[in-house]
């Protein structure tokens, strides 16, 4: 069977309405896809700031009696243990803030922390004081990025300061590939994520 031609005098039948038809159609599939989108980044910013919500009446007052900023706590947490308080790590780290047993025990010498033993750090004051002075320890020394202050929670400062003498990174953002620890590379990668969320959130 052939093509059906038109007849003399017969009229085309408009084809307007298909193409509008089409265009209606993918606008309709863009809208619900920006929508399906903003949902779930909503969901992704929910799912990062509820857990933080459920503790921050004992975290913020500890920041600002510490100094330390609070954004950039809940970072840490959220990078270190998820806000589960009861995280233990494979390499012996405790807590919200995975707060290792010799840095504990450091730092609560160095703040004349009375009372203190390694048993103290399951327990949530304990552990967010100590890691949250550690963290502001931290900062003053590397005062020159975040990233280096987080590189250093994460790997210690003398792996650090070993990286910058031996010009295997340079301390900025920019440069995170640059970090020789892949888990290290990670780490500060996520906590400067959430540190921009949690900013967002809370300034």
């Amino acid at each position: 069977m052939g093509v059906r031609r038109r007849r003399a005098g017969e009229a085309r039948k408009p084809a307007v309405k298909r193409r509008r038809i089409g265009r209606v159609s993918v606008k309709s599939f863009l809208l619900m896809a920006g929508i399906f989108l903003l949902a779930a980044s909503a969901t992704r910013m929910d799912k990062l700031i509820r857990p933080a919500a459920l503790f921050l009446d004992e975290i913020a007052p500890l920041c600002e009696e510490i100094g330390e900023e609070l954004p950039l706590i809940l970072a840490v947490i959220q990078t270190e243990s998820g806000f589960r308080q009861d995280a233990r790590s494979p390499r012996g780290a405790i807590g919200l803030m995975q707060v290792m047993p010799d840095t504990g025990r450091w730092m609560a010498e160095r703040l004349d922390l009375q009372g203190y033993g390694d048993d103290k750090l399951v327990e949530r004051e304990w552990n967010l004081i100590i890691g949250i002075s550690y963290m502001r320890y931290l900062r003053g020394q590397f005062p020159e990025s975040l990233a280096l202050a987080l590189a250093a929670y994460n790997a210690g400062p003398n792996r650090v300061r070993a990286w910058l003498d031996a010009g295997a990174w340079d301390g900025s953002p920019a440069a995170l590939d640059d970090i020789p620890y892949a888990e290290t590379r990670n780490y500060v990668r996520k906590a400067l994520k959430a540190y921009e969320k949690y900013r967002k959130q809370y300034v």
